[in-house]
């Protein structure tokens, strides 16, 4: 009985482990430099229900769904643009270190984003924007 119990109490503290490191990207605003074709530092502001990119003069360049489950970031835009994917959903493994975190590709349709965001460091850069 006693070893089921420290089972379950095990069980219990990993899985709320994951949701925390996980779920610490979230409402937060992210910042990273994309060299060429962008040559821009670039925001991801990620709200718990959709998110979005601006680039350094603050013009929204991407809309997207961000679907955070674990350590596991779910792409999904949502906006029509030159550098959108509304069609293609990619999904990232999370790497948290303090206040930044980088993303490695797991499968990503879209090769554009692909290319883009694999490796990626983003650098926590206070409160998102209301």
């Amino acid at each position: 009985m006693k070893k089921m119990i420290l089972l379950a109490g095990v069980f219990c503290l990993a899985s709320i482990a994951s949701k925390v490191c996980a779920q610490s990207i979230n409402n937060r605003d992210w910042k990273a430099y994309f060299a060429d074709p962008i040559n821009d530092s670039l925001m991801l502001h990620i709200h718990s229900d959709s998110s979005f990119v601006t680039n350094s003069k603050g013009e929204v360049m991407l809309r997207t769904n961000c679907i955070l489950t674990k350590d596991t970031l779910t792409l999904a835009d949502y906006s029509e643009g030159e550098h959108s994917c509304p069609d293609a959903k990619g999904k990232y493994k999370v790497a948290l270190n303090g206040k930044s975190f980088t993303l490695s590709l797991i499968d990503d349709p879209c090769e554009g984003r692909a290319r883009a965001l694999d490796g990626v460091k983003w650098t926590e850069v206070g409160k998102l924007l209301q």
